[in-house]
């Protein structure tokens, strides 16, 4: 007996629906490896001119990040528990936990465990980070 075509369309959004968050997942890891190699190019595509960061010591911008990447060591433990869902076919939302280890200016970033969240979203045929948000929890 064949599957109703609703089934098979539901499970081959949900396969392209997998699919996309695990390329997502790449691309997030690859802002990470930009961020710790200080690579203002790479970087720069995978997070826009409009991107948002928002950390422990406040709200950051994307011009403002590259204009002082030099001035920051970023490295992490592991990226932890990574799930990511689609609120629509153009957004990805990540969530995860991380401890972000590094310095700004030679001051030391608090090295407390973080829930990291970032808003992915497609721009043509690029997906880009338009907002990070970290949030300090204790384990």
């Amino acid at each position: 007996m064949r599957q109703p075509k609703t089934a098979h369309i539901r499970n081959g959004a949900r396969s392209t629906e997998e699919a996309t968050i695990s390329n997502v997942i790449e691309l997030e890891k690859s802002v990470w490896k930009a961020a710790s190699a200080g690579d203002v190019e790479a970087f720069s595509r995978l997070v826009p001119a409009d991107g948002v960061m928002i950390f422990q010591s406040g709200v950051v911008r994307q011009p403002e990040y590259l204009a002082t990447m030099k001035l920051r060591t970023v490295s992490h433990a592991k990226l932890k528990d990574m799930q990511g869902f689609m609120p629509n076919a153009t957004t990805v939302i990540l969530i995860y936990k991380t401890v972000r280890v590094g310095s700004y200016d030679s001051e030391r970033f608090p090295s407390t465990p973080v829930i990291e969240s970032t808003t992915w979203i497609k721009r043509g045929r690029r997906w880009v980070a338009i907002l990070n948000q970290e949030t300090p929890i204790t384990i």
